[in-house]
């Protein structure tokens, strides 16, 4: 076969171009790039012309969209990369600052480009300004001082931190200030930040951090270290009874530990007493915090102490407070959790099962859902689950649940966690009747707490429970059952709707989400029902982007037309209107259709322009013959502002035309005569017209006739 086609092309002649000379140059040419042609520049008009050319493109690009600093930027950097202009490109920036002078990566990029310029100088006066006009933006004092120790202007970056706390700042700023000295061993500097520090920000974290540095670099000075923390505890402690712990008991710990570290053992349990004595306290410790302190006492004790100072520094002592606090307030189940944890960890079962009978066996009064009774609750919760995973007894854990129902006013207020919770007994521990045992105690929770209305948790978890099953048809029956509770009770239904609706999209059900937002709308007219379907807008909006993703626009005018009749606002017409310039046109859709991408960029073409202004054209006229005018000319306006976007210079004038004069007029009311602004509409002032001559003209007639 070859030797064929080498005679053949031996007898082509040197002209002729043979099939293996065309497959050779496709060959060797498959691998070769498209190069871009090269502008070259041979004078200095050519670079003036090629100069204009580029930045008269930067300058249109940012006529159409001033806020798109990128674009500013781009420009500023080409005139300084190419042409080395850098009092242009400073106009630039300063261009763009008069735009939006908030602008912080902005204001970043524009000292930036400065700096690495070397331009230092222009550098400092952009940071002095932005600092001056933004002193509440940390990014920039950042900036700032990092900038100045890069040069090693030391004492620069102190005037700059100082003034910076002058606008008292977040820890951040003196953290960074603390850090700066630091890095050069300027100890008394930071001595000296730490005390304006803890006077600024008088929290734990705040003393913490000076602690740590002192126990960092002055490990050796032990009379600075304890000064350090003797100020932090004198700081800290009267103001105990004002805040929360303010993190003083962790202080106070590692206080003991340096003292231990020190060989100072005695010293630190002594610190330990004198807090937790009473007595020789002169400030009233809140228990929350004393029950802090005994627990880092407590581990001080397991390491330096004896076997009974550790027995009666922690159980006993905060066994007989919790039981002493319960004589007083039966009803502090917090202070019953408390002692049933420490029962758990040092007692007998028979104990623990008795502080839990005497806990829940005092139920609050309350009449309703109190945080009182959620803690109640929670007590039996651990109860039952303590009897079912720490003793093994399914039969007592089973009855708890059941009583636990019992004890609950499920007419005033219900716990859905109650009901999850022993749904969830059940199927763990009723073999194969667990799903219909729970499925059971799900619908007993609707039908006894739906008397005040549907609660939703029950409705969530029981619906994500039969989804996990593949159970749709129930799943159905929960949300149709929820909306009908849901309307009994006039709660809000548009939330649940949303869910039924979302639920049926995912399994592509899209004529049941029809049917639904249909069934939603007509009950959201009903008077006995409009009351749950309030904002009637919400629903509304909901349909509509609906129908959108669906491309069923005709369902949506139908829409606005029912909700025109209902209640023909000037807001909904103008809605409307605007509705029209988002449907896309036949062709758009076409192109869409044949096309592979998988995203859809309207355009707006005439088609849509003037659907759009026939609806403002038949809203115009409806407020017209309403004589609307206010309605009328909120419509004129929108009108207006929509044909200055997508109009022509004909389009607006032809507008402009129909928007009112404002004039002073005067009426009678009561026989007080009062001035008032009224709106004349040239088109009806031309209407008028004709009627008023002719009107004229028969008077003139009638004056005649009479002098006849």
């Amino acid at each position: 076969m070859d030797t064929q086609m080498d005679k053949q092309e031996a007898q082509a002649t040197p002209a002729q171009i043979t099939s293996k000379q065309i497959l050779q140059e496709a060959f060797t040419s498959k691998d070769s790039r498209f190069n871009r042609p090269q502008q070259t520049i041979q004078d200095l008009g050519e670079l003036r012309s090629y100069q204009q050319t580029k930045r008269k493109e930067y300058e249109q690009q940012l006529n159409k969209n001033r806020l798109n600093f990128g674009q500013w930027l781009r420009y500023a950097r080409w005139e300084i990369e190419h042409n080395h202009d850098y009092p242009r490109a400073r106009s630039i920036m300063e261009r763009a600052l008069d735009v939006n002078v908030q602008h912080i990566p902005f204001w970043i990029q524009y000292i930036q480009m400065e700096l690495a310029g070397k331009n230092i100088n222009h550098a400092r006066n952009l940071l002095e300004r932005a600092i001056t006009i933004l002193p509440r933006v940390s990014k920039l004092w950042f900036l700032y001082v990092q900038t100045e120790e890069t040069l090693k202007n030391y004492q620069m970056v102190r005037s700059v931190f100082e003034k910076w706390l002058t606008w008292h700042p977040e820890s951040n700023a003196w953290d960074a200030y603390i850090g700066f000295e630091t890095r050069y061993e300027e100890e008394n500097n930071v001595v000296e930040i730490f005390t304006r520090y803890v006077q600024e920000f008088p929290a734990g974290e705040t003393w913490n951090k000076w602690i740590e540095y002192a126990l960092e670099n002055s490990p050796e000075q032990i009379s600075t270290v304890r000064a350090v923390f003797e100020a932090a505890v004198d700081e800290l402690l009267p103001r105990i009874t004002e805040m929360d712990d303010l993190g003083l008991s962790d202080i106070i710990a590692k206080w003991a530990d340096w003292e231990v570290s020190c060989e100072e053992i005695e010293r630190a349990r002594q610190i330990y007493d004198i807090l937790l004595d009473k007595a020789e306290s002169k400030v009233a410790i809140p228990s929350s915090f004393r029950d802090s302190i005994y627990k880092h006492f407590s581990t001080f004790e397991k390491t330096y102490g004896s076997k009974g100072s550790i027995q009666s520094s922690v159980t006993l002592k905060r066994k007989a407070k919790y039981e002493s606090d319960l004589k007083d307030d039966p009803q502090d189940y917090d202070t019953w959790w408390a002692l049933i944890t420490i029962l758990q960890n040092h007692s007998k079962e028979s104990d623990v099962a008795k502080a839990f009978k005497s806990s829940i066996s005092h139920a609050p009064n309350d009449r309703t859902k109190t945080i009182r009774w959620r803690r109640y609750i929670m007590l039996w919760v651990r109860y039952a689950l303590w009897e079912e995973l720490t003793n093994n007894d399914i039969d007592s854990a089973r009855i708890i649940w059941s009583n636990c129902l019992k004890k609950i006013p499920h007419k005033l207020f219900s716990f859905g966690k109650v009901w999850k919770g022993y749904a969830e007994f059940e199927l763990r521990n009723s073999g194969d009747e667990g799903l219909s045992k729970a499925r059971k105690i799900l619908g007993r929770s609707i039908g006894q707490t739906g008397g005040n209305g549907p609660k939703s948790s029950i409705f969530k978890y029981y619906i994500a429970f039969e989804k996990r099953l593949g159970e749709w048809d129930r799943v159905r029956s929960l949300f149709e059952k929820w909306i009908e509770l849901a309307l009994l009770s006039g709660t809000r239904v548009l939330p649940i709707i949303a869910q039924y609706v979302e639920f049926e999209q995912s399994l592509e059900e899209y004529d049941r989400c029809e049917a639904i937002l249909q069934l939603a709308l007509s009950l959201s007219r009903d008077e006995t029902t409009s009351k749950s379907f309030e904002p009637v807008d919400e629903l509304f909006e909901t349909c509509v982007e609906f129908y959108r993703d669906e491309m069923k626009y005709d369902h949506i005018r139908d829409m606005y037309r029912d909700l025109l009749e209902q209640s023909p606002s000037s807001s909904d017409w103008i809605s409307f209107a605007l509705f029209e310039s988002t449907i896309p046109s036949k062709s758009q859709l076409e192109a869409y259709l044949n096309s592979e991408s998988e995203e859809f960029e309207l355009t707006i073409d005439q088609v849509q322009i003037e659907s759009t202004r026939k609806i403002f054209e038949e809203a115009e006229d409806y407020f017209k013959n309403k004589d609307a005018k206010q309605e009328r000319l909120e419509v004129l306006d929108a009108w207006k502002e929509y044909e200055e976007v997508h109009g022509t210079s004909e389009s607006i004038e032809k507008v402009m035309k129909k928007l009112p004069t404002v004039v002073k007029k005067r009426r009678n009311i009561g026989g007080i005569e009062e001035e008032y602004m009224d709106y004349v509409f040239p088109q009806d002032e031309i209407a008028k017209a004709p009627a008023t001559f002719n009107k004229f003209l028969e008077n003139a007639r009638k004056w005649a006739k009479t002098q006849d």
